[in-house]
């Protein structure tokens, strides 16, 4: 595993597995490209691990961590670049999303779901603290996705603190869950448009959730119906959503195409759109705070 440089304001950390062609699935070495404010290249760093890292997310102590579901592993840096060594007493799982909470603890979910070879799992989403020890594991609803083993891939957090949204990438739905009582909730939002699929969620803070839907991102209130449609620029995997700090803006990540979009949330406009050639790798992105 190598190191990153320094963290500073603005700096940009994106998910860069070097993908071993003839693989059945995206598999390959974890990378992490790390960028400047203005997009300048700063550093590549290796983490070790062969899988595809599925996010990245900096938690309130300034620290990134990478989830890597295919393999197992968890890498961590600190705000200096240098691997450290987090969540020590958590056993590997196939984890692949997190949330950071206010209070240090973090929530994770579980990729992956059911018994296939490589791919099994519960499809659980945890609350664990600094130190790894799991606090509470929640029994999320999960569909499995069109492979049939995909838990939960993606979460995001109502403004109550309590509501948990998740989804299972290629399935038709987005779900919400009470943490407070561990109660499924149901689905709050499902695609009747061909095809059925949903992958990623974002939660800008007023109630409402940005879900992508491959062709383009779509608002919705949950439980309620679609809001608006964000139009994007061309392309069929537009799966990720990342919002920025306030929620003014967020970045669309599309998976195919290795491009990366810079989104209005209010107005849709694409305020910026960049090709960085990662397709198929382009699962993630995380931002230092300006």
């Amino acid at each position: 595993m190598t190191s990153l440089l320094p963290f500073a304001p603005g700096d940009k950390f994106v998910t860069a597995s070097d993908l071993d062609e003839s693989a059945r699935f995206p598999t390959g070495r974890g990378r992490i490209l790390q960028f400047a404010a203005d997009w300048t290249p700063k550093a590549t760093c290796a983490t070790g691990h062969t899988g595809l890292i599925s996010s990245l997310t900096i938690d309130r102590a300034g620290n990134l961590h990478a989830l890597d579901p295919q393999a197992r592993a968890r890498n961590s840096y600190g705000p200096d670049g240098q691997p450290i060594s987090a969540f020590a007493a958590l056993a590997p799982m196939a984890l692949g999303s997190m949330i950071a909470l206010d209070d240090g603890n973090v929530l994770i979910g579980e990729h992956m779901v059911g018994d296939i070879p490589g791919f099994s799992g519960r499809g659980k989403v945890y609350r664990v603290d600094a130190a790894g020890n799991v606090l509470a594991e929640y029994d999320t609803e999960t569909n499995g996705g069109m492979g049939g083993f995909l838990g939960v891939t993606h979460i995001a957090l109502a403004p109550d603190g309590e509501t948990l949204f998740h989804s299972s990438e290629t399935g038709a739905h987005v779900y919400a869950h009470d943490l407070a009582s561990n109660r499924r909730l149901g689905a709050v939002f499902s695609r009747a448009d061909p095809p059925p699929l949903v992958f990623g969620i974002a939660a800008p803070g007023d109630g409402s959730l940005i879900v992508a839907c491959g062709g383009d991102m779509r608002r919705i209130a949950p439980g309620e119906g679609e809001l608006r449609r964000y139009a994007m620029p061309a392309g069929r995997g537009w799966a990720v959503p990342v919002l920025r700090t306030g929620g003014a803006t967020f970045w669309a990540l599309d998976f195919f195409g290795g491009t990366i979009a810079l989104v209005d949330t209010a107005s849709g406009d694409v305020i910026d759109h960049r090709d960085l050639g990662l397709g198929k790798c382009l699962t993630g992105i995380a931002e230092v705070p300006a």
